[in-house]
C-alpha cells in the first residue's frame, strides 16, 4: 500500500486544485465542476479560447497551464479518469458564451476523454458556440501494426500543441488558423516514455510488479504496463532507446531542427532528470506526470523548415500559466468573483410505456440487487483492472451503484424510459472516465428505445429491444466490437442468446441469459484487447483473466436474472 499525504481519496482532486488556486489567487476555481479559469476569460471576446483537461494525477497538467498564452480553462477528472461531459460542457459554456472568435478544444486521445469531450462539443455546437477540436496522439512506443482501434495515446507532446496554439490565439489569429497550426504541431510530435517503477493510486497497491533491474518501455501516464520490458541500463543507454524510436517515427535527419520536452513522471529525482536532459541534448546534437511513478518522457517536435522560425517564436512567447512560477498570478486578484449558477433540478418527461405497481416493485428489486452485486465485487474489479488499466473499474462502478441507490426513491419507476434516462444522468455525473461515458450512452439509447414503445407491447421484448439499442450505441461510439475484450463481449452474448431462446418458461429463459453473460465474460480471458486503455498493453501475463468491464456487465446482468427468477 502506498503512503500518501491526503485527507480522503474522494476529495483529493478538489483539494489539490483549491491549493493551486490559493497559490495563484488570480486563477478562478469552480469547485462544483473542477474547472480552473484564466483571470482574463471574461474579456476574451475577440481572441480564440483554448480548453483542455483529463484525469488527475498528472499535475501540473492541465490546470497548471491555464493562463494567458496557453489554456483559457482546464477541466479535471478524478484520478486517471476523464472528466464527466457535464463538467466539460460547463467550461465550454462559460468561456464560449460571449466569445466571438471561438474555442479550440485540445482532446487527449484516450477513449474516456474522446467520448466525454465529444458529448460536450456536440452540445456546445448545438447551443451555437463556435468550437473546433484537435485530438493529440503523440505516443510512438507501439508500432502502427500493433495498435488497436483506439490509436495512439496522448502524452506530454500536448504541451507543444497547447503552447503554440495558445501563443497564436494570444496574438489574435483566427480559429481556423490556430486549429491548422495546432494540428500541424500534433502531427509532427512524437513521445516515448520509460518507467523505472510502477504507479500506485493513493490508498491502493502498485498496479504491477517491476523487478529492480528492469524498466517498462512505452509506459503510459495512467500506470498501465508498457509495450515491452527490458533490462535497466545507463541514462545514456535508456535515452538512446527512446530517441531511436522517436527519430524513426518523425523521420529525423541531421539537418532537421527540433524542439524537445523532457518530462518527469513524478517520482524521478531532479538529479536524474538533469542527467537525462544532458544526454538528450548531446545525443541529438549532429512538462505531465503519473502520480508517484519514477520515469521520464522525451517528446520531440520536428520543426518543418517552412514553419521553423514562427513556431520557435510561439514557443518563446511569454505565458502567464502558473507552471512557470513567479508570474503575475502570484498577486491577489481584484476581480469580483461571480458564483457559479446553482444547478437546476432536472425534470424528466414521463413518456413511453408505463409499469403497474407490481412491475415497479420488481424493477426496484432488480436495481437494488444489481447495485449490491457491483458493490460486493468492487475490490475484485479493481484487481482485474490493474496492469492493463488504471485499477479503478470497481471504484468507478461503485460510485455508479451508490448513485443509483441514493437516488432510488426519486427514480420514476413507473416509466422505464424516464427511469433509464435518469440512470444515464447518474452514470454521467458520478462515474466519469470511459465507463461513465459508455454507461451514459447505453442507458440514454435504451431510454430512447423505450420512449418509442407503445403501451401493451410485450414487456420482456421491450426491455431486450432497449438493451439491443444501447448495445449498438456502445459499438458505434466506443468503436469496440465482439472479440475486442470489452463489456461488448458479455452484452452481445446476452442479446444473441435472447434471440435464439424459444422457451417461454421464465426460469429457463433467465437462466440461459445469465449463463450467456458469464460465457461472454469468460471468453475475454483468451482475447487480445483491441479497444480502450487495455489495447496499449501487449504483455500476455496481464491478460490472463477476464476483462474488468466484461466481468462487471456479467455481475449486474446475473443479479437481475436471479431476481427475476426468484420473484
Amino acid at each position: 500500500m502506498s503512503k500518501n499525504l491526503v485527507n480522503s481519496i474522494q476529495n483529493a482532486v478538489s483539494e489539490a486544485l483549491s491549493g493551486l488556486c490559493y497559490t495563484y489567487p488570480q486563477l478562478e476555481y469552480q469547485i462544483s465542476h473542477k474547472v480552473v479559469l484564466s483571470p482574463g476569460y471574461r474579456d476574451r471576446k475577440d481572441k480564440v479560447a483554448l480548453i483542455c483537461g483529463g484525469g488527475s494525477g498528472h499535475e501540473p497538467f492541465a490546470a497548471g497551464f491555464v493562463g494567458a498564452g496557453m489554456l483559457t480553462a482546464s477541466i479535471a477528472g478524478s484520478i486517471f479518469a476523464a472528466p464527466p461531459s457535464t463538467h466539460i460542457t460547463h467550461a465550454l459554456q462559460y468561456i464560449g458564451k460571449n466569445n466571438k472568435a471561438g474555442v479550440l478544444v485540445v482532446v487527449p486521445n484516450y477513449t474516456g476523454d474522446c467520448l466525454n469531450f465529444g458529448i460536450a462539443i456536440e452540445k456546445a455546437q448545438l447551443a451555437g458556440i463556435k468550437v473546433e477540436e484537435i485530438t493529440v496522439d503523440d505516443d510512438c512506443s507501439i508500432p502502427a501494426s500493433e495498435q488497436g482501434v483506439t490509436g495512439k495515446r496522448a502524452l506530454v507532446g500536448m504541451l507543444f500543441v497547447i503552447k503554440i496554439a495558445g501563443a497564436l490565439a494570444e496574438r489574435g489569429s483566427p480559429l481556423h488558423e490556430v486549429t491548422e497550426i495546432a494540428r500541424h504541431v500534433s502531427q509532427n510530435t512524437a513521445t516515448y516514455g520509460v518507467g523505472l517503477t510502477a504507479c500506485a493510486i493513493p490508498g491502493q497497491d502498485l498496479m504491477f510488479e517491476l523487478a529492480y533491474d528492469e524498466v517498462e518501455c512505452g509506459m503510459g501516464v495512467h500506470g498501465e504496463a508498457g509495450y515491452e520490458r527490458i533490462k535497466l541500463g545507463t541514462a545514456s543507454e535508456m535515452v538512446s532507446v527512446m530517441l531511436e524510436r522517436i527519430c524513426k517515427t518523425l523521420v529525423l535527419t541531421a539537418n532537421n531542427s527540433i524542439a524537445v520536452i523532457v518530462n518527469n513522471f513524478g517520482g524521478l529525482s531532479q538529479l536524474e532528470q538533469g542527467i537525462i536532459v544532458h544526454e538528450v541534448v548531446n545525443q541529438l546534437r549532429v512538462l505531465m506526470t503519473s502520480l508517484n511513478s519514477a520515469g521520464v518522457h522525451v517528446s520531440v517536435l520536428k520543426l518543418i523548415e517552412s514553419h521553423k522560425d514562427v513556431l520557435v517564436k510561439y514557443l518563446d512567447d511569454e505565458t502567464a500559466a502558473p507552471c512557470w512560477p513567479g508570474r503575475s498570478y502570484s498577486i491577489s486578484s481584484t476581480v469580483t468573483r461571480i458564483p457559479a449558477e446553482h444547478a437546476e433540478k432536472r425534470i424528466t418527461e414521463k413518456i413511453g410505456i408505463s409499469l403497474n405497481i407490481q412491475e415497479q416493485h420488481l424493477t426496484r428489486l432488480c436495481l437494488e440487487k444489481a447495485c449490491a452485486a457491483i458493490i460486493e465485487k468492487e475490490a475484485y474489479l479493481n484487481e482485474l483492472d490493474r496492469g492493463c488499466g488504471d485499477g479503478d473499474c470497481g471504484s468507478t462502478l461503485r460510485r455508479f451503484a451508490d448513485g443509483i441507490l441514493n437516488n432510488l426513491s426519486d427514480l420514476p419507476l413507473s416509466h422505464p424510459a424516464a427511469m433509464l434516462s435518469e440512470i444515464a444522468n447518474i452514470a454521467e455525473e458520478h462515474m466519469g472516465g470511459t465507463s461513465g461515458a459508455l454507461y451514459c450512452l447505453f442507458f440514454t439509447s435504451s431510454a430512447k428505445e423505450l420512449a418509442s414503445c407503445k403501451q401493451g407491447k410485450d414487456l420482456r421484448c421491450a426491455w431486450f429491444r432497449a438493451f439491443y439499442s444501447g448495445l449498438n450505441c456502445l459499438k458505434r461510439y466506443g468503436k469496440a466490437k465482439v472479440g475486442d475484450r470489452t463489456m461488448i463481449d458479455t452484452m452481445d452474448a446476452v442479446y444473441t442468446t435472447y434471440e435464439k431462446i424459444p422457451s417461454k418458461d421464465c426460469n429457463v429463459f433467465y437462466s440461459k441469459i445469465a449463463a450467456a453473460a458469464w460465457k461472454g465474460c469468460d471468453s475475454t480471458k483468451d482475447m487480445k484487447p483491441k479497444a480502450g486503455r487495455a489495447s496499449y498493453v501487449k504483455q500476455a501475463k496481464y491478460l490472463t483473466k477476464e476483462d474488468a468491464g466484461a466481468y462487471a456487465a456479467a455481475i449486474w446482468i446475473d443479479a437481475i436474472t436471479v431476481q427475476l427468477i426468484t420473484f
